[in-house]
C-alpha cells in the first residue's frame, strides 16, 4: 500500500463498496474491488492503531510535544 492519507484511504474504501453495490459490476470485479476494499480497510486500522498508541503514550507522559 502506497502512503496515502487516511482521508484518503477511508475515500478509495468507500468508493470500493459502491461500486460493489452497482447490479452493472461483474463478479470479477466485486471480488477484486473486495480485495482493493480489504486491503484499504487494513491500512486504515493500522493508522488508527498507530494513533492510539501515541495518544497512550502522551496521556502517560512518554511522549513529548515534540515527538507527536
Amino acid at each position: 500500500m502506497s502512503e496515502k492519507t487516511f482521508t484518503e484511504s477511508m475515500q478509495a474504501l468507500q468508493n470500493a463498496a459502491s461500486e460493489i453495490g452497482k447490479q452493472a459490476t461483474t463478479l470479477e470485479d466485486s471480488l477484486r474491488l473486495f480485495d482493493e476494499g480489504m486491503k484499504e480497510a487494513e491500512y486504515c486500522k493500522e493508522i488508527l492503531d498507530k494513533a492510539e498508541q501515541k495518544i497512550l503514550l502522551y496521556e502517560n507522559g512518554e511522549l513529548k510535544d515534540a515527538q507527536l
